[in-house]
């Protein structure tokens, strides 16, 4: 990070110019500083003060003008101040917690935190699920949809339903569908994936090689395997912001970005890193459609494990205070739900 001279002005006049221009979008002038602030100093001892900043790279002009507006290692330093002293507020976070613990699954829960924080900010809410290995599965079903395809479908104990087209290298009869389904099902139904796993290995010795090759091709090997991750999202249409994209193709690439967990992932595995809050300003987010983004974000938890990640999008111009607190509560109360659900 950039290292600036540490006295009161200048922290005093960098953080009015940050703070000024989120909230108005326009460059900051010394005599607007003068005007709008206790700082007691002149235009002129401003000007020199706000000269010092932009030498070191934290406030820049983008036009000539004797306005000034933050760059990305200034807005940084700004966040990297609001993350030492964000916390969130306990009795606002039990009486949302315990309306979030009403909702039946945990997809639901990550579904509703989703539009809970986009409500919250007006902006973009995001909530990633990784697959977990610990459902019920309830039911298997292999539907003939060709002579070599064949619909895949895992129902588990919340009704939830995952499924998948499989092309064959080879004719199934209706024999082999019915063996091959009822040993799935004998095997997986009425277990969780870790211990299906486990009696999946065992029928599968017992069963005709025709069956084996079938199964290897359905699960895709000899394990059943979830989508890796499952992305809830609410306020897309906040991201329609000249800040972010000024062009249809741009915006497009846009909303593609922020709807990919495969995409995304990158970013949300770093945040799986610790239990602090993440902010990425602009390129940092290592996303070129989201250059003119910043994503402000943090993991929750079930059973002392990593079960998440929830996250905002928005222009660099947003309001970091508001949003910082507001994603550091929501993921408190999401692992709060997620671990008192019965």
């Amino acid at each position: 990070m950039t290292k600036i001279n540490k006295n009161q002005r200048t922290e005093a006049v960098l953080e009015l110019v940050i703070e000024s221009y989120l909230k108005l979008g326009i460059p900051i002038s010394s005599k607007f500083i003068v005007a709008e602030s206790e700082i007691n100093a002149s235009p002129a001892t401003i000007r020199n003060v706000m000269m010092g900043l932009e030498s070191d790279g934290l406030i820049f002009s983008p036009h000539t003008s004797a306005g000034r507006i933050p760059t990305t290692a200034g807005l940084r330093y700004y966040v990297n101040q609001l993350l030492s002293f964000a916390s969130a507020d306990n009795g606002v976070l039990q009486q949302l917690s315990a309306s979030l613990e009403k909702t039946r699954t945990p997809p639901e829960m990550c579904n509703k935190a989703a539009r809970m924080i986009a409500d919250m900010t007006n902006l973009t809410g995001l909530v990633a699920m990784p697959k977990t290995n610990n459902i019920i599965i309830r039911q298997l079903e292999l539907v003939r949809l060709a002579d070599q395809r064949l619909l895949c479908v895992l129902i588990d104990q919340h009704d939830e339903v995952q499924n998948r087209v499989i092309d064959l290298p080879f004719v199934v009869t209706d024999e082999l569908l019915q063996t091959t389904l009822h040993m799935l099902n004998s095997a997986l139904a009425g277990f969780s994936l870790d211990e299906g796993q486990k009696r999946l290995a065992y029928f599968m010795k017992q069963s005709s090689e025709q069956v084996q090759a079938l199964v290897k091709e359905a699960l895709f090997g000899d394990s059943v395997e979830l989508n890796e991750q499952v992305l809830f999202r609410a306020g897309e249409t906040r991201l329609i912001h000249d800040e972010i994209a000024n062009d249809t193709a741009s915006l497009r690439k846009v909303l593609k970005s922020v709807s990919s967990i495969n995409t995304l992932q990158p970013l949300f595995s770093a945040c799986c890193s610790s239990p602090n809050i993440h902010v990425f300003i602009g390129d940092e987010i290592g996303i070129e459609s989201l250059r003119n983004c910043s994503i402000v974000a943090k993991s929750f938890y079930k059973d002392n494990k990593v079960a998440g990640v929830m996250a905002v999008v928005g222009p660099k111009r947003m309001d970091y205070q508001s949003v910082i607190l507001s994603v550091d509560l929501s993921t408190n109360i999401l692992t709060s739900a997620l671990n008192h659900q019965q």
